[in-house]
């Protein structure tokens, strides 16, 4: 159950980033498109649900230990689905900014949320099960628009209706089902409740299969409780600050690689041809990325998650110096090698299964490294950064390839791929397996 509720949350969020990439081919190129932008518009639209998560983190640092884990994901339900009102009564480019600038808030807010919750709630050996789960449905919400895109057929309005009925469901389930964490129950002294609440959440009705878990976390959450007295021991000993800019360096290389302004233009970054449509090839995109989501919930505990990020960022150099060369060859060629724009789709398609198999990861860490006291601001200020950093590359993404070429900005991908690899090697710690405690505890030893 719990693992279902993330899930919805997320699948919401995919819905809404995956109507933006199609949406944007049609508004730019479709002569009976209800909604005519420019170039420049359509960068704002693309960009706006990252600036809007930029800001997003900060209610869940303010508000994420005074309402609680529950009532936080009701309310990023509730936004998820009333996003799509506007979307429905409007065909104006403003109204839609605005709409999907509120919508990154949600996103924000969700994101910091979910990490502390799976992390709260998920022992060690299903964490990265369940993490990798909530993604993938992230995914299969995107699969869901680009498959709708390309084979219904249905209008702007329709496809907005249907995005409402299916986000709207999940507030319905997220009010009714949602279980509020052990943590924060103890955090507020409502140690019978935390207690009742665990048990449900591991599916016993015997105390003694849950006691020595629960009165670990509730030492644990008494030492944190002292440790917020003083705002200099919260940020400043030499633990948290570790963990702080490993988390949200990671996240800043991570999102520069690309894979968000990817995601955004995919429809737009092929040339019409007789091989495949543009939108084909967001198709091919979805389900590249739903399946290597798929593949990694099964090999996510049994590989390291160091390993894991290594191989991936290792990946990610590899087919953007590809995808970087053919590009270049076609902008200086006048008569291209047809076989490049498969190999240029195969490299694209292989880059973002790997990252959205690596999302589960990073996404995990932002719960994993953070001890209680620091771990909502901990999570928020990771998301502030990977969204700022995802919003900078989707809104330069259209302005670079208009004036330098788009093989530009796969050039600066690649580049940030070599940075995120040689990071990862030297600065990130072995988090699988291991307790949040025990992962604090390894974080001390570390010079």
């Amino acid at each position: 159950m719990l693992s279902f509720l993330v899930c919805l949350q997320e699948f919401s969020m995919g819905i809404a980033c995956g109507w933006i990439g199609p949406m944007i081919k049609n508004f730019l190129e479709d002569p009976n498109s209800q909604i005519k932008a420019t170039e420049e518009e359509c960068s704002w639209i693309a960009s706006m649900p990252g600036f809007g998560e930029t800001f997003g983190p900060f209610l869940s640092i303010l508000l994420l230990d005074v309402l609680g884990r529950k009532i936080m994901m009701q309310i990023t339900a509730a936004i998820f689905a009333a996003l799509w009102i506007p979307v429905l009564f409007t065909r104006s480019v403003s109204i839609l900014c605005i709409s999907f600038f509120v919508f990154g808030l949600g996103m924000g807010t969700c994101n910091g949320t979910t990490a502390v919750y799976l992390g709260e709630n998920c022992s060690p050996k299903i964490r990265g099960i369940f993490c990798s789960a909530s993604v993938t449905s992230f995914y299969l919400g995107v699969l869901l628009q680009c498959t709708i895109a390309e084979y219904f057929y249905l209008s702007y309005s329709a496809i907005a209706t249907v995005n409402f009925i299916l986000a709207f469901c999940g507030l319905i389930t997220c009010t009714f089902l949602t279980v509020e964490t052990a943590q924060f129950l103890m955090l507020k002294g409502h140690f019978d409740k935390a207690e009742s609440n665990m048990m449900w959440l591991r599916g016993t009705k015997n105390k003694d299969d849950i006691i020595t878990d629960f009165e670990n976390i509730k030492a644990n959450v008494a030492s944190e409780k002292l440790k917020k007295a003083s705002y200099r021991e919260l940020f400043f000993t030499p633990v948290n600050f570790k963990s702080l800019i490993i988390v949200l360096t990671l996240n800043m290389v991570y999102a520069a690689t690309g894979n968000a302004a990817l995601f955004r233009y995919i429809s737009v970054l092929f040339p019409q041809n007789e091989d495949f449509t543009s939108n084909q090839v967001t198709v091919y995109f979805g389900i590249s990325q739903l399946t290597f989501c798929l593949l990694a919930s099964f090999v996510i505990e049994n590989v390291n998650r160091r390993s894991l990020i290594l191989f991936s960022f290792s990946l990610f150099l590899v087919c953007h110096s590809v995808s970087t060369y053919f590009f270049y060859d076609a902008a200086n060629n006048e008569s291209p090698s047809k076989y490049g724009l498969w190999i240029i789709l195969a490299m694209v398609c292989l880059y973002s299964g790997f990252s959205a198999a690596l999302d589960s990861v990073v996404h995990m860490i932002r719960g994993e490294l953070f001890p209680q006291s620091i771990k909502p601001i901990g999570s928020g200020l990771a998301i502030t950064t990977i969204s700022f950093t995802q919003f900078l590359t989707i809104k330069t993404f259209l302005m670079v390839k208009s004036q330098y070429g788009i093989y530009m900005n796969f050039l600066g991908y690649a580049v940030c791929s070599l940075a995120a690899f040689w990071f990862t090697y030297f600065f990130l710690p072995e988090t699988r397996g291991k307790t949040l405690i025990a992962i604090q505890k390894s974080l001390e030893k570390q010079k």
